[in-house]
């Protein structure tokens, strides 16, 4: 409704300017044809009518013309915008709303470069037709286009660029991309420009010809994989089975079925750690819909595995104490107290060293997991 309301206006604009120009012509010409029976020579009084009436039959095609492409390219965009009221509320994590179609991408710049060119036109024509010489207008700006060219071959690269990345559909407004090390959802597409909304909410304005290659999260499908760390006495078939069954009850769920491409399943044992024996999990979701997927399959497992009695591992360092030590802590048990220092300072150089070796293994992990 907001749409077509918005054309209307805009043919009720046009319409007005059209008004505008046709009352304008019929006044000037009246104020010759007055100044003519008054006996008042002005210079190209005689050639008025047959002028005005080329000026007219130029403009009136030149409206036309805009009016039937207009209306013709706002009927195709109408037809290609997403329904706000059916994807209400279907904005991604990753800041990008709903994905409109490729022509809701390109038209809106083919319209205004139908719109320069038809101005152009028609602005010679007239010009034309009140005996102004356009051939040296057309020389010099020639002339001056190709000043321009040389001078901002910056803006022709990055008008160039535009246009073949627009050919080749590398984006669309609303898709989340990154190219030139910045990344962020197509909010615009101007003639040089794209304009990124970073999904902390900053407008990023970036000239084509520095995007170089582009990544698009939005095409196909992202594939989730993460770990869970289990005890070693853990039942695998089991830990498969409640993962399983986990991904069924999440397919029938209202909130999240239509966010699956594939669903939530188990890949088995990855790898047995120091004290840990990791599982991998995989989904593949729609773009933007991942991370609360993956969010509640967390909590979902979790829930499910503490039913089976099922929780997860915390790290632990097995230290070997030497037999001495455990003659230390034989006797300290026994009540001697002149082993307290020897004990003691043993007690620590091993706590220490265990410490040490597990700040080590972390660390480890970490830099693998990367």
């Amino acid at each position: 409704m907001e749409d077509d309301d918005q054309t209307v206006l805009e043919n009720n604009k046009n319409s007005n300017t059209v008004a505008a120009i046709v009352r304008t012509t019929i006044i000037i010409t009246l104020v010759f044809w007055i100044a003519s029976l008054w006996g008042i020579n002005i210079p190209f009084a005689s050639q008025l009518p047959n002028t005005m009436f080329d000026v007219m039959v130029t403009l009136s095609l030149g409206y036309l013309a805009w009016n039937f492409l207009s209306k013709l390219i706002n009927k195709k965009l109408a037809e290609d915008m997403p329904d706000k009221d059916k994807n209400e509320g279907k904005d991604n994590e990753l800041g990008g709303g709903v994905v409109a179609g490729r022509s809701t991408t390109v038209l809106p710049m083919v319209k205004k470069f139908i719109g320069t060119v038809l101005i152009v036109v028609v602005v010679l024509t007239i010009l034309s037709s009140i005996g102004v010489e356009i051939a040296p207008l057309l020389a010099g700006a020639g002339v001056i286009g190709l000043a321009i060219g040389f001078g901002a071959q910056k803006l022709v690269t990055d008008i160039l660029s535009g246009f073949f990345f627009l050919l080749d559909d590398a984006f669309r407004v609303g898709e989340y991309i990154e190219a030139g090390g910045i990344t962020g959802s197509v909010e615009a597409i101007t003639l040089r420009n794209v304009k990124l909304r970073h999904h902390r909410g900053m407008l990023q304005l970036v000239p084509f010809g520095e995007l170089g290659s582009v990544t698009n999260y939005m095409r196909g499908g992202m594939v989730i994989k993460f770990n869970i760390q289990l005890p070693y006495d853990t039942d695998i078939d089991k830990v498969r089975k409640v993962i399983k069954k986990v991904g069924k009850a999440m397919l029938k769920d209202e909130e999240f079925k239509d966010d699956f491409i594939k669903p939530l399943k188990s890949q088995g044992v990855r790898e047995v750690g120091d004290s840990v024996m990791t599982f991998r999990v995989k989904f593949t979701a729609h773009p933007g819909k991942q991370f609360v997927i993956k969010r509640e399959a967390f909590r979902r497992i979790t829930e499910a595995l503490a039913a089976k009695g099922i929780h997860y591992a915390h790290r632990k360092v097995i230290v070997d104490m030497p037999d001495e030590l455990k003659s230390l802590m034989g006797g300290k048990e026994n009540g001697n107290k002149d082993i307290d220092t020897s004990y003691t300072e043993t007690a620590l150089k091993i706590g220490a060293a265990a410490a040490v070796d597990g700040i080590i293994r972390r660390e480890e992990t970490k830099k693998a997991e990367e």
